[in-house]
């Protein structure tokens, strides 16, 4: 799954990949707090989201999504097979008003060190070998003037076809070019071509991954060294 990200750019480098570089509007009313080298779900991560009609723009929405009846924890990731064939509970959320963008730098990855589940992980930060920025497709149900939550929260989407970088019983997320990931977001794209462009992540060779330090485990360590490499 992916559990963690990390935002450390200006939040104009990621929207004039996608488009161009931002007015002052359209980024009006976001909380401009970062970087962040530690997100984990249950917070509200930056999202590029293609609502209105002066889209795309900037929020911030929570990380994870409890549909009506879920009794569980709240859901952060949406497998790519199951949102692709519009299964419960993703089938409205693949429409033209549920679809958004989480830019981020990286993600991280845990590798189990013994055989035990419960035992130690290794954890690893990844990145695009180019160092641009990254674009994950994610699902909401948040709408503009409607409150922040739970209810109202997105979820990364992930696929296992090839596993996890460091781990392949583990998923990653779907990284989107920019030309897609703004495809992703526009109103005018059909729920069929957004199920095909899920097909065309990012493939592994774009992606470097190292060793980071241990205490990447609890989401609140938050300094910039959280994705330094450390020595094996």
């Amino acid at each position: 799954m992916c559990g963690r990200i990390v935002q450390r750019r200006n939040i104009n480098d990621y929207l004039e990949k996608i488009i161009r570089a931002p007015t002052p509007g359209e980024i009006f009313g976001v909380d401009l707090v970062g970087p962040r080298y530690n997100i984990p779900p249950g917070t509200r991560p930056l999202v590029i989201h293609g609502f209105g009609k002066d889209a795309p723009q900037f929020e911030r929405i929570f990380w994870g999504y409890t549909p009506s009846g879920w009794k569980r924890q709240p859901i952060s990731n949406a497998r790519l097979e199951t949102i692709a064939a519009a299964k419960w509970p993703w089938q409205w959320l693949m429409r033209e008003n549920g679809r958004v963008i989480v830019p981020a730098d990286g993600w991280y990855e845990w590798k189990r060190l013994t055989d035990d589940p419960k035992g130690p992980k290794q954890p690893y930060y990844i990145y695009p070998a180019d160092h641009e920025p990254l674009f994950f497709a994610a699902v909401c149900n948040w709408r503009p003037g409607q409150e922040h939550g739970k209810q109202h929260g997105m979820a990364i989407v992930t696929n296992d076809a090839q596993g996890g970088m460091v781990d392949v019983h583990d998923r990653r997320p779907v990284a989107l070019p920019a030309e897609l990931a703004r495809e992703w977001i526009a109103p005018g794209t059909t729920q069929e071509r957004a199920a095909q462009i899920l097909q065309a992540g990012l493939p592994e060779t774009c992606f470097k991954w190292h060793l980071v330090r241990p205490e990447v485990g609890n989401s609140r360590y938050e300094l910039p060294n959280a994705i330094e490499p450390i020595a094996i």
